[in-house]
């Protein structure tokens, strides 16, 4: 306060230099409070998408769970089907087509 009245030039500069002071003071201070502000939303945008990253995961996970069960089901109907390819391959067939009298009966 006692640089602002005095009116010498010392006193005249040393005012100038404590203005600027404040001022260059007022603008680190709103520029760390907007860095912070900027700092915290980019903070709350990496935790929600690590969020949802985890849900992502999940989802797959349970995705390829029941793909693998899926593919389990598929592997056992092949099997049963190949399982019935055999049994009708070995089993008898009834002759198709014209048939002889004797073939009928069997006693001709």
């Amino acid at each position: 306060m006692l640089s602002s009245v005095l009116k010498s030039d010392v006193a005249i500069a040393t005012n100038i230099a404590i203005m600027r002071a404040f001022v260059q003071a007022r603008e680190y201070l709103l520029a760390t409070s907007s860095l912070s502000a900027e700092l915290k939303e980019l903070k709350a945008r990496v935790d929600l998408l690590q969020q949802q990253q985890e849900e992502d995961l999940g989802t797959i996970n349970d995705l390829s769970e029941d793909v693998r069960k899926d593919i389990d089901t598929l592997y056992l109907a092949i099997g049963k089907l190949a399982e019935r390819l055999e049994e009708k391959k070995n089993a008898p067939r009834v002759r198709i087509g014209f048939k002889q009298p004797s073939e009928n009966t069997g006693s001709e």
